[in-house]
């Protein structure tokens, strides 16, 4: 190269402030339009089972870690404390670990999780910035594509307010596509595919580690086809490296099947949370709810599949004929885009794989990098006005479609796509693919979102719980109220929609995982595993609500295969029951309790006598055995001294989780699934005195330890592969790539847009 090109190729580098413009703008404007529902729904992040569960899971790990623990097992949160098992909890993910102990300290708990919560919807609007540019998307239609995907109708609505986990792991998802491109493409060192590839699966979304293994075999299909095709077994090494470390995060899940309500998933449809072909015709009407059934009925409360309002009316005005030019370094985005559709549009569950609406996002950010890369290539405008016809069309049948779902949104259809349409012309005049076209989607994207939120201030298809926000508070109203372990007989649904608010309903109970937030044991817990048989007993739901009055007998009758009731194998201490569910006002008390307090929701009932043992968890055992004593000898751990046995059972208040041992005398001795799914041991018939010692360990640990070490010991290898690939290359050693290349295949620049 000459001076004076070397000069020319000088001044046509962008700047760094040309460079960072496009995403800084991109970051600002999707923290704009995310924090706009907080005006009108200061809980709009804090909602449904991101306020059930996902809340108080954070807390407690950002609190156990902070104390120098790691929280596998919360004996105190019985049905909700098997965080191994929970998987989704985000606890061997160190970003998520990092975030929860930053935040743990806010009393706040709304503003704590709104704050997590943004970050990561920047995090996925980055991520997609940079896969697009990877593909060769000019900066501002990345910009713009960035700006639009976190703030599309799922994301948004679903994903931003109640799960939580599905939003983490969009957070990593495009990371771990971008680096393995970059790896496959340019040589990049594949450590990071690995780095970004554990981040996204240890957030403990099973549907991640699908889409991890969908990227990784679409970046290997482009890298035989157009890279080097030695680059295809070290991308097999970095996707087996991630899998094997993350053994450790999802097999005691699947060990632990056997007593959760998981353990009889099975593939069928029944049309729930699946929407059709023709409803994704809608994906640029901000006013559509696609006729979807949902919990609250047939079509969802919010703008289910919106993506964004330039994507549809666009398709006319752009080059699609380069997406058959470079359909080679394509492949890969076109394989996951289709293994997506068929998955979007199957059936509503596939073994633990449920609802295929839980995937939309999955599918529309292959899709709008798609859109993104024919945009890139400009607008089209030979044709004018049959091309402005067709985008006219599409808008109306994206109308059409909002109108034949929910007939009742007539006006707000048209309305909204008269604006679209508006909209549409002013974007074609100006184009897509620099600032100008940004500008304009700006003020699209921002102001169809006033729209949305002004119709749908929140999702009201999922619970809305509405629980007090302030840590302290539920602490000052529960902590010293309810003592000990605590039953609570109560149904979410016999809590009239007027009282469920802070000052309500949640004076004397709460429900979901909340107790924990207050420093109270109780079984009620949010749970996405459950156990089957202390559920079974107590009549309780995947929130903690007890949906049967019989509850109430069921708690001073003994179990199967015990001698004593209920409530004293859970060692209870404090039982409310709602009056609503069943009234105990005027009832006996039970032997041994005492009514202590009546309000017009709850009646709480406490023991008389303090509990034998106050340091243990030993309930029941067999007659003629003394207990000397009983004490936790960790977080998990207890031992006990005992004499005068002769045979019989030990039951402690512990529920049964696969992964308890146990000793007597230094000898091993089986933990079984006792009354109500209590744990057990078994006395031997000679063994008359001695210490049991009982303890838990992770189902799963060795193995998970060993697959890790091996997933450790695959990264480092490719570390030392990539670094002396790339010392051969400054030695100017031999390096081509092996995968063969026509001369007159077009090949984009990676992140300029510009074709060579």
């Amino acid at each position: 190269m000459d001076t004076d090109e070397a000069n020319a190729a000088q001044e046509a580098k962008p700047s760094l402030r040309e460079r960072l413009t496009p995403p800084l703008v991109m970051v600002g404007l999707v923290l704009l339009g995310a924090v706009m529902p907080l005006y009108r729904n200061h809980i709009f992040y804090y909602w449904d089972d991101t306020a059930a569960a996902a809340v108080p899971v954070w807390q407690r790990v950002g609190e156990a870690i902070s104390q120098g623990r790691f929280p596998l097992l919360e004996l105190d949160m019985w049905r909700g404390g098997n965080f191994a098992a929970e998987v989704a909890t985000g606890m061997w993910n160190p970003v998520e670990v990092a975030l929860a102990v930053g935040t743990q300290w806010i009393d706040n708990v709304a503003l704590a999780i709104t704050i997590v919560k943004l970050a990561f919807m920047v995090m996925f609007s980055v991520g997609t910035y940079l896969l697009a540019r990877e593909y060769g998307v000019r900066p501002w239609v990345a910009a713009a594509i960035g700006s639009a995907l976190p703030l599309s109708g799922y994301v948004l609505f679903m994903d931003g307010t109640s799960w939580i986990n599905a939003l983490v792991t969009y957070g990593f998802m495009p990371y771990v596509w971008w680096t393995a491109r970059r790896a496959a493409r340019s040589g990049k060192s594949m450590v990071w595919v690995v780095v970004t590839g554990y981040l996204a699966c240890t957030t403990g979304n099973p549907y991640e580690l699908v889409s991890f293994g969908l990227c990784i075999l679409a970046v290997m299909l482009e890298a035989w086809l157009v890279f080097d095709r030695r680059r295809v077994w070290s991308l097999m090494a970095a996707g087996a490296a991630v899998v094997l470390m993350n053994v450790i995060v999802y097999l005691p899940f699947a060990l632990t099947a056997s007593v959760s309500y998981r353990r009889d998933s099975k593939t069928l449809n029944d049309g729930f949370l699946a929407p059709q072909l023709q409803d994704f015709l809608g994906m640029s009407n901000p006013a559509m709810q696609p006729f979807v059934e949902i919990w609250s009925g047939d079509t969802p409360t919010f703008p289910a599949l919106y993506l964004a309002w330039f994507i549809v009316p666009l398709v006319p005005w752009l080059r699609w004929r380069v997406l058959v030019e470079r359909r080679r370094e394509l492949m890969g985005l076109y394989f996951y885009t289709a293994v997506y559709v068929l998955l979007v549009l199957g059936p509503s569950q596939l073994s633990v794989f449920r609802w295929p609406m839980r995937l939309v996002p999955f599918l529309f950010l292959p899709l709008i990098i798609i859109w993104a890369i024919v945009a890139s290539e400009g607008i089209q405008r030979t044709n004018a006005r049959a091309r402005m016809a067709a985008s006219m069309a599409m808008v109306a049948l994206g109308a059409y479609l909002g109108w034949a779902a929910l007939p009742s949104t007539d006006r707000r259809q048209l309305l909204t796509n008269v604006l679209l349409a508006i909209m549409v012309v002013v974007l074609v005049k100006v184009g897509v693919e620099r600032a100008k076209g940004f500008a304009v989607i700006a003020v699209g994207t921002i102001g169809f979102l006033v729209c949305q939120l002004y119709w749908f201030p929140a999702n009201m298809s999922v619970t809305d719980y509405k629980f007090p926000t302030s840590e302290k508070l539920l602490e000052e109203r529960f902590s010293d109220r309810y003592e000990g372990m605590t039953v609570q007989i109560a149904d979410l649904g016999h809590v009239a929609g007027n009282d469920r608010y802070p000052n309500g309903a949640y004076q004397d109970l709460t429900f979901g995982t909340n107790y924990s937030l207050a420093g109270v044991e109780t079984l009620t817990a949010y749970s996405g595993v459950g156990f089957n048989a202390m559920d079974n007993a107590t009549c309780t739901l995947y929130q903690g609500s007890t949906w049967c009055p019989e509850a109430w007998k069921s708690l001073w009758t003994p179990p199967s295969g015990a001698d004593r009731p209920l409530a004293d194998l859970l060692r209870a201490q404090t039982v409310v029951v709602q009056n609503s569910l069943i009234d105990t006002r005027r009832e006996p008390a039970p032997e041994g309790w005492r009514q202590v307090e009546s309000t017009d929701r709850v009646v709480v009932w406490k023991r008389i006598d303090p509990l034998p043992h106050p340091d243990g968890r030993v309930s029941s055992t067999p007659d003629g055995l003394r207990v000397d004593s009983d004490r936790m000898t960790g977080d998990v751990s207890e031992e006990v001294k005992f004499s005068g046995a002769d045979g019989g059972s030990v039951v402690f208040a512990r529920l049964a989780w696969p992964g308890y041992e146990a000793t007597i005398n230094g000898k091993d001795v089986p933990v079984r699934l006792g009354p109500a799914g209590l744990a057990t041991v078994d006395l031997p018939k000679d063994v008359s005195s001695g210490t049991l010692e009982i303890t838990w360990v992770m189902p799963g640990l060795g193995i998970g330890i060993a697959t890790g070490a091996a997933g450790l010991l695959i990264t480092v290898l490719l570390g030392f592969v990539d670094r002396s690939q790339r010392r051969r290359r400054l030695d100017g050693g031999p390096d081509e790539p092996v995968g063969s290349e026509s001369d007159d295949q077009k090949l984009v620049t990676a992140g300029t847009g510009e074709r060579q």
